[in-house]
């Protein structure tokens, strides 16, 4: 099968994690978009290297509900227009509505920690360190504060299953929990593209690109992992922190497991 051309654009420097850009036959999809600064480099990527506006801007996705991926949502949407939606993984809705909270994370000075100091190399401007609320912080304290001032603006998938389409062009979304009970990883087949959010990392020069330490639920991690492996084939996955991980046959395969 002769692949299509990759249409992922990764915007440098986004902040605490990676903020990317689908392009597609209609327009574009932002993922992750993570604080007040990465909103603006969406803005300033589409009109200064696109030569495109934030009228082409159809959705802004989410591979899961913590702060560092949903705290520029609300920035970006105040200055998009009214069609423009957010999509939420499923579970988010629960986190909405008061009946489900962020689950508990574990390792938090082994795996937060580290990967932490090393996407702030990526803070490039204060609006990096500025979110809307405090909405996806899951300590304790904070996992019941989860309510979003756009919440009239986010759409939740309407299929069943483990898999189903984005609804935009040939993109799917795989529910891939394990890093958080509600993530989520974009895949196009056709163009042999994967954006995996936090379930997998590319930080570490000697280590290269393995599975997040941080996490709620490492066998949930390992079931993803697998059934990427078994059912995917990317040549390129864009994490969602650090480097893209690119290799000509299976870019799962240059990924360590625990």
């Amino acid at each position: 099968m002769t692949l299509k051309k990759p249409c992922v654009h990764v915007l440098p420097h986004t902040g605490f994690s990676r903020t990317y850009l689908i392009g597609g036959a209609s327009g574009f999809v932002a993922v992750d978009v993570g604080s007040r600064g990465s909103a603006l480099d969406v803005e300033e990527y589409l009109a200064g290297v696109l030569n495109r506006s934030l009228k082409d801007l159809l959705f802004i996705a989410a591979t899961h509900f913590h702060i560092d991926h949903i705290g520029g949502i609300g920035f970006l949407l105040e200055r998009c227009p009214p069609a423009t939606k957010v999509l939420m993984p499923r579970q988010v809705r629960g986190y909405l509505d008061g009946t489900a909270r962020l689950p508990v994370m574990r390792n938090w000075f082994v795996g937060l920690a580290p990967a932490t100091l090393l996407s702030a190399r990526s803070v490039r401007r204060a609006a990096h360190l500025r979110v809307m609320t405090p909405a996806g912080i899951p300590l304790p304290g904070f996992r019941k504060w989860c309510r979003l001032p756009f919440e009239d603006r986010i759409l939740f998938p309407r299929n069943s299953g483990r898999r189903y389409p984005l609804g935009f062009d040939e993109w799917e979304i795989i529910e891939t929990p394990g890093h958080s009970e509600d993530s989520v990883s974009f895949y196009n087949g056709p163009t042999g593209e994967l954006i995996c959010g936090d379930l997998i990392l590319n930080m570490l020069m000697k280590t290269g690109a393995a599975l997040n330490r941080f996490y709620w639920d490492r066998r949930r991690m390992t079931d993803s992992f697998q059934y990427l492996l078994g059912n995917t084939r990317p040549l390129k996955i864009y994490p969602g922190h650090g480097a893209v991980i690119e290799d000509g046959k299976n870019a799962l395969g240059r990924v360590t497991g625990f």
